[in-house]
């Protein structure tokens, strides 16, 4: 070897025992400052991989209606994946590897065909009953994914199906397999705010605001931080990627609660915070009147085509609201729902029209610089007042009548009338009127205990014009949230007392139940002597006013109809409500009903709050039997109403039937075709009995309370031709009693048990 060579051997040694010796060096070095220098951040690192704080979430509380029911809960849920793209060995029957041609195993999908096919119609039912799709929807979808040429290994079926119905697919022999249950990392099972009765009551219980949010509307966002209660935070040990388990109580450990901070502490036990489980709610709902109280509403929207409503009912001693129907028109499902953010019953404002004639007429009688009498009469039909443009006028029941009493004038909602009242006291001092209004009517927000997005109301500045002035005197120019109005009228069934509305009736923590009490507003807005003569005024409305259709003898209903504008662009289309409380004798609830943008007047809602009286009438063991009461009250007061009677029929008949029931038949006339009957008048010294009716010629006679049958002889004999909706005797007809009509015109009746 020539010496050359030996040099260059020579260096190359040299210079690979310097890299042996500089990387030896190196890692001394990194050793050294790794031990010494940057030690206490690696131990922390290394401590905070094997143990460290974990949070363990609080459960959410409960909501529960006042009649014991579950509102809302938290529920877990799975989303549902399939792993169609994976492939894996096959085996036969008796479990052995099948290969091919060339020794090589056959690769096939996780779900065997046989399985397959045997098992997806009964996975498409099992999903079809938690989601209420199709389960077509579920078989098409599925097979197209697997008929791909790459199927996806993480293929989403269904998103939020019940745990109990995963767990049931789960079970299917050859499925489980290709079940994902993790994705991302995360477990496809989690936890969601569930409500019981689907769609019922969901803006007073409360909607998320939106999926990824955690903030809620309603009651879940009133109180939030009482339902969401405290989570835990415990010293937990790793057991494999992303599984923790708590650590042996009584262990000594030292934590660095943060990266940035040198602080630490020491513990002694796996919980560093405790669980706090989160509070449940009694809510004041009643899931049976919220059930009639919806069906109802739902009933006279779809009837009529109106865009949304609300019917509310509430207790009068205590605020507290039994029900709370908004509902909304979906344009996506095309029915009457309740909606996020659309809480007509709290959020809305509107012109109430003729229910804030109330409020006007009790402001009145509350100023004692003057006096007003439900007996002065006052013009009503139409009029035209100084410095205003154009004339205010009457329906056309006030069309024959030049004048009527106060008490009419509110049983008729005569719009006329109360602009005279308005008119004679308040045109030189309108603000004096705005000023009284605002002293018995809640205009502030009422800040109730859901979160909404409550509306303030308002009133017109009324020494703008002459017409905004009179506007308001029979309900316009104001705009109020129906809430409102029904603590109006809560307080006048209350004796005067107004309360705040509440939707939550008691808290429960742990074995504490704190019970949410009522809060009085005002302890009197009007005197004993105003409020008995208001509540009069609004049995008349009802009695022989334009609430007479919800007219009932087995309880009585105070309230008065409104009907306003929805817009003044299209004057057919209105805001129509009914407001009042029963029962009359001892009133306890409040109810108010506005359906908003229908063809059709305050009274046609007056249904729904009828509807929701005889419920709760029905149930409530406390108001006694209110039909049998006022029935005895009655036979005490007339015992002649002990004999069988009827309104109106052909006297032949009449005494026919009195006699097959061996009952003495009174009669001033047995020669008298038709027969009326008549109560006794003690002060006439008239006994009760069947009087001669005579037919009334060229008039539409009275058969309200007839028979179809006796209605429609009686019709027939006069002229007319009939035609009738209904079952049961007559209680409405058109043309009204008393109207002329030529005869061939036809008469329409609606009957009604």
């Amino acid at each position: 070897m020539s010496e050359e060579n030996n040099k260059g051997l020579k260096l190359t040694g040299i210079v690979f025992v310097l890299l042996i010796v500089v990387a030896g060096a190196s890692i001394l070095f990194a050793m050294m400052r790794t031990q010494w220098v940057d030690g206490k951040e690696w131990r922390e690192r290394a401590a905070r991989r094997v143990h460290d704080l974990q949070t363990i979430p609080a459960q959410r509380g409960n909501i529960y209606s006042s009649d014991g029911k579950i509102l809302a809960s938290t529920i877990p849920v799975c989303d549902f994946y399939l792993d169609l793209g994976r492939a894996r060995k096959q085996y036969d029957q008796h479990g052995n590897l099948i290969v091919d041609e060339h020794r090589n195993p056959v690769m096939g999908s996780l779900i065997v065909d046989s399985n397959y096919t045997l098992r997806l119609d009964s996975i498409c039912d099992v999903l079809a009953e938690a989601t209420g799709k199709p389960a077509q929807y579920f078989h098409d979808r599925i097979n197209t994914e697997k008929a791909k040429d790459r199927p996806s290994r993480c293929f989403l079926v269904q998103r939020g199906i019940p745990y109990s119905a995963w767990m049931r697919i789960c079970q299917f022999k050859g499925w489980r397999e290709a079940i994902v249950k993790q994705v991302d990392g995360r477990s496809v099972i989690r936890k969601v705010r569930a409500h019981t009765y689907g769609n019922l009551a969901e803006n007073t219980i409360g909607f998320r605001n939106q999926i990824e949010s955690d903030t809620y509307t309603g009651l879940e966002g009133y109180y939030d931080e009482l339902l969401r209660g405290q989570d835990g935070q415990y010293m937990c040990r790793r057991l494999t990627m992303g599984v923790w388990l708590p650590v042996e109580e009584g262990g000594m450990r030292t934590l660095t609660l943060d990266q940035n901070d040198t602080s630490s502490i020491t513990i002694d036990s796996t919980q560093v915070r405790p669980v706090v489980d989160g509070s449940h709610i009694v809510s004041t709902i009643d899931t049976r009147f919220q059930d009639i109280a919806e069906t109802s509403l739902r009933r006279v929207l779809t009837r009529h085509g109106g865009q949304s409503g609300c019917a509310i009912l509430m207790e009068i001693e205590t605020g507290y609201v039994l029900a709370c129907s908004s509902l909304t028109f979906d344009t996506a499902s095309k029915r009457y729902m309740e909606l996020p953010n659309a809480n007509v019953a709290v959020s809305s404002v509107y012109e109430p029209g003729s229910t804030f004639k109330t409020v006007i007429l009790t402001a009145m009688m509350t100023d004692t610089t003057i006096h007003i009498d439900t007996a002065m009469r006052v013009q009503v039909g139409q009029k035209t007042f100084p410095c205003t443009q154009g004339y205010i006028t009457d329906d056309r029941s006030h069309n024959r009548i030049d004048s009527a009493s106060v008490a009419m004038v509110m049983a008729k909602s005569s719009n006329v009338g109360m602009c005279e009242l308005g008119w004679k006291y308040y045109r030189n001092r309108r603000p004096a009127l705005s000023t009284l209004v605002r002293n018995i009517f809640p205009y502030d927000v009422l800040n109730v205990d859901v979160r909404a997005n409550e509306s303030k109301a308002s009133i017109v500045d009324l020494e703008r014009s002459y017409r905004d002035f009179l506007n308001f005197c029979f309900g316009y120019a104001t705009m109020v949230s129906p809430l409102q109005v029904l603590t109006f009228y809560n307080a006048i069934g209350g004796n005067g007392r107004m309360v705040k509305p509440l939707f939550c009736r008691e808290i429960i923590t742990g074995t504490k139940h704190l019970t949410i009490k009522p809060v009085v507003l005002k302890e009197k807005i009007a005197s004993d002597q105003t409020l008995a003569i208001m509540k009069n005024l609004l049995v008349g409305v009802v009695e022989r006013g334009t609430g007479d259709n919800i007219k009932n003898n087995t309880y009585g209903i105070a309230g008065k109809t409104g009907t306003a504008f929805h817009n003044y662009q299209n004057t057919t289309r209105y805001n129509a409500s009914f407001a009042g409380f029963f029962p009359v004798e001892n009133p306890k609830y409040s109810c108010l009903v506005v359906v908003n943008d229908i063809p059709a007047y305050g009274r046609n809602t007056a249904v729904v709050f009828k509807d929701i009286a005889d419920c709760v009438v029905a149930i409530d063991k406390k108001l006694g039997n209110i039909s049998m009461d006022k029935k005895i009250a009655s036979l005490k007061k007339n015992p002649e109403d002990t004999k069988p009677h009827v309104v109106k029929a052909p006297q032949l008949s009449l005494m026919q039937a009195y006699q097959t029931l061996r009952v003495p038949f009174v009669t001033t006339d047995s020669s008298a075709i038709w027969a009326v009957f008549e109560q006794g008048v003690d002060s006439l010294h008239r006994k009760s009995g069947y009087y001669p009716y005579t037919l009334p010629q060229g008039q539409v006679p009275n058969c309200q309370g007839m028979t179809v049958r006796d209605a429609i002889a009686l019709l027939h004999q006069m002229g007319y031709g009939v035609k009738f909706s209904g079952v049961g005797k007559v209680v409405r007809q058109f043309p009204s009693p008393r109207t002329k009509l030529a005869k061939g015109n036809t008469v329409s009746l609606e009957l009604e048990n």
